[in-house]
């Protein structure tokens, strides 16, 4: 004959589990109060001249770098001629490093927009974990970008043969490609596949896929003003 035994709780045992989601959902709560008190959750201001050009591109000023950090867009115009330095706030010669940033330990991407002024929609937007702007002469002569993750090669190398059209790249060889890859991985050393250059947007732009031998890679845009 077995003998079951039945302990008897305390009555307030069940309500244990409810109460702790119940504590959870007002810490949410609090936090999403806090950061909305913050400003979070407010719709970005349109930007003062400062801020940004007369022309609503990017300015690098003090205040512009901040009014960057909140929109994450950077806006450089490269279709009316040399873009100058002084004009937008940079060094005459120079490199100035936008990024990477984190918030709440969460990295954060920048959406670089570049006009050129040429064919199909005469510019691109590319979404970048960092980039870099180098002048030279008092102007801009390089803007570099660096993605924020790291991709399986072959999903890079999907990425950037998805663009050629789109920036006139030749076609690649990718026979040449792979072949090369292979004898990289194989001798377990870094290496490099470059798409370009192009310059069907009335601007200069190279892909570059920075991999490692594990086959995960880094890409990254070139992008220079037109040539003469």
């Amino acid at each position: 004959m077995s003998l079951e035994i039945k302990r008897k709780r305390p009555w307030w045992f069940g309500w244990i589990p409810a109460a702790a989601l119940l504590v959870i959902i007002g810490g949410i709560v609090a936090t999403t109060i806090v950061l909305m008190n913050n400003g979070l959750a407010d719709p970005l201001p349109k930007p003062t001249v400062g801020q940004v050009t007369d022309l609503n591109w990017s300015s690098f000023t003090e205040e512009g770098l901040a009014y960057i950090e909140r929109s994450r867009d950077v806006r450089i115009d490269l279709s009316r001629g040399p873009a100058l330095a002084d004009d937008l706030g940079l060094e005459s010669d120079g490199t100035l490093q936008i990024g990477p940033s984190e918030n709440f330990d969460t990295d954060n991407e920048y959406y670089l927009i570049v006009n050129g002024g040429g064919e199909g929609p005469g510019g691109a937007k590319f979404t970048v974990g960092q980039l870099g702007i180098t002048t030279a002469d008092g102007a801009i002569s390089e803007i570099r970008t660096q993605s924020l993750d790291a991709v399986p090669f072959r999903e890079a190398y999907n990425i950037m043969l998805a663009e050629v059209e789109k920036f006139g790249w030749p076609a690649p060889d990718r026979e040449a490609i792979f072949a090369e890859v292979e004898q990289a991985t194989r001798d377990g050393v870094p290496y490099e596949v470059t798409f370009g250059p192009g310059t069907r947007l009335g601007m200069v732009v190279t892909a570059i896929s920075s991999c490692q031998p594990n086959g995960f890679c880094v890409l990254g845009y070139v992008v220079t003003p037109p040539i003469g």
